[in-house]
């Protein structure tokens, strides 16, 4: 008998050590583990309520954002978006017009001249100035040019249109001198409207200002 209530008392003892070693190594491994009571149901709820509360907020922001992207990107549609580098848009933009004037069949004895400016109070667009001078050229020639300037895809409008004769006692053709300008989305406007990454606060209130004027 002794020695059966002696290994009760060792089982007991080993049942109790197995017991506080298990609830330390829970409390370890698992942290503040709680019951799933009603209190902790009624927490996670409220837990998971707000995290969908704030999930769709910011789902409303995302969409928002989106909105003024894609309001951005429609008022600048008429605006010159540089390729290249920020130094070369003159060149290329003579480029462009250089291929126009090709397409309207005129001579060779043209002048183009371009001239950049700073709008004032603007910070995310520039005026690109294109002036143009042809000497001793046919009406129906000033007719296709006119024509190719309006089917361009990049909006240009009149700053200054002179179509004089060549010679005022005799006339044969006709001389014009014209001033167009476009302009031109600096390179981090350029990248906004595409990535919509890059903070660009001003670009709409600039865009509303340089609406309007004479289109071609």
């Amino acid at each position: 008998m002794p020695s059966i209530s002696n290994n009760s008392r060792r089982q007991t003892v080993l049942l109790i050590a197995m017991l506080v070693i298990g609830l330390l190594l829970a409390k370890r491994y698992l942290g503040d583990w709680e019951l799933p009571t009603s209190k902790h149901i009624e927490e996670k709820i409220q837990q998971l309520n707000s995290a969908r509360n704030d999930l769709k907020i910011a789902q409303m922001g995302s969409e928002h954002r989106l909105d003024e992207l894609l309001e951005l990107q429609d008022m600048s549609a008429d605006f010159w978006r540089p390729s290249g580098q920020r130094g070369q848009v003159d060149q290329e933009i003579v480029r462009e017009f250089g291929k126009l004037l090709r397409r309207a069949q005129l001579p060779a004895n043209h002048k183009i001249d371009v001239q950049r400016n700073k709008l004032p109070g603007v910070n995310y667009l520039q005026e690109v100035q294109i002036k143009l001078d042809l000497k001793g050229v046919t009406m129906k020639e000033i007719t296709r040019l006119l024509s190719e300037i309006r089917k361009n895809n990049r909006k240009l409008t009149w700053v200054h249109c002179q179509i004089a004769p060549d010679n005022p006692r005799t006339p044969q053709n006709v001389n014009m001198s014209a001033t167009l300008r476009a302009i031109v989305l600096t390179s981090e406007a350029t990248d906004f409207l595409q990535t919509g990454h890059a903070a660009a606060p001003s670009l709409a209130a600039s865009a509303k200002k340089q609406e309007g004027g004479t289109r071609l």
